[in-house]
């Protein structure tokens, strides 16, 4: 477990301009979740640009591109976290888009 000791901002600081992958354990039901969260709002639909990219209290607040909606995560319960380092989404749709010769 991580705990407060991690440096949540330079994790909002990734998810400014970039997709997120976060593993964390749910306050709710106490199972570990891993998700794609962003601040970036390259990747937010347009009706859910309404928050802003600050921490609440002792939770911080996302995107889950998963499911399309803003979520909180206690940063205690953060396991690990790294930043994609491409939009998978948008690499497998390129992919089915390729002619029969690759190009």
């Amino acid at each position: 477990r991580i705990g407060k000791t991690m440096d949540i901002n330079k994790i909002i600081d990734k998810m400014k301009d970039n997709i997120v992958l976060v593993e964390y354990t749910s306050l709710i039901s106490g199972t570990k979740k891993v998700r794609e969260m962003t601040l970036s709002y390259d990747y937010i639909p347009k009706p859910s640009q309404i928050f802003t990219n600050l921490p609440t209290g002792d939770k911080m607040i996302a995107f889950d591109l998963e499911f399309n909606r803003w979520d909180d995560i206690d940063p205690e319960t953060i396991l690990s976290w790294k930043v994609m380092q491409q939009d998978f989404k948008q690499v497998q749709k390129d992919l089915t888009e390729l002619n029969s010769d690759g190009d």
